[in-house]
């Protein structure tokens, strides 16, 4: 009997820390009322957790993205729990997470190691970052890869995030336009698209733009 009992705890143990290691489930509502993109796959980064990552697509730096190789020293244990811990509530590029792993006080050798191994998936994080700034300002398609890059994500990863982020280009030129009129009144139809065009859209974006953005002209 106690044989059988002692079997049933190790059973509800495993059951257990299986649905501990479960992923986040949410979802992104875009600024239009409407879920932009479910984020049920994402990996929740816990501080014991490997990370899985989506894919085993492109890295940025020299990141590995294996999350799975043994922690070789108390710092790198440590810079791997906090990277893992941005990575719960934020998005980074790989030089991102270096860099912010650094400011706080590891060795480079510990920030690069604690990105190579946090499982991080750099084309998703590159979709969340992109998620993310649609949902305070607008941007061209070419405004968004550029401020991904700054950010650090490579240019294909910069692509990813603005190729998957389903953004509607027209929608966020006239958002832009609308920004624009709001702090000054001294734009002409054309000065504004060729602003417009300078932040990144096309033509006929900025077009569209300045033509659905309610101000007459």
């Amino acid at each position: 009997m106690k044989r059988y009992l002692t079997i049933l705890l190790i059973l509800a143990l495993c059951l257990s820390l299986c649905a501990c290691g479960r992923s986040r489930r949410s979802t992104y509502v875009s600024r239009y009322g409407e879920s932009r993109y479910n984020t049920d796959h994402i990996t929740d980064y816990g501080a014991s957790g490997s990370g899985s990552s989506r894919s085993s697509g492109s890295y940025g730096g020299s990141g590995t993205g294996t999350g799975s190789a043994p922690v070789t020293s108390t710092g790198n244990s440590n810079a791997l729990s906090r990277a893992r811990s941005y990575l719960r509530y934020a998005a980074f590029s790989y030089d991102g997470l270096v860099d912010q792993l650094e400011f706080e006080g590891f060795s480079e050798s510990e920030a690069k190691y604690a990105a190579d191994h946090c499982g991080a998936d750099w084309d998703e994080q590159a979709l969340l970052k992109a998620l993310s700034y649609l949902e305070f300002s607008a941007f061209s398609y070419e405004g968004l890869v550029d401020q991904l890059e700054f950010e650090g994500f490579t240019p294909a990863q910069a692509k990813y995030g603005a190729d998957h982020c389903g953004a509607d280009w027209n929608q966020e030129a006239v958002e832009k336009a609308q920004s624009y009129l709001k702090y000054s009144s001294g734009w002409t139809r054309s000065k504004l698209i060729d602003q417009m065009e300078f932040e990144g859209f096309t033509y006929s974006q900025a077009a569209y733009g300045v033509d659905h953005c309610g101000h007459s002209w």
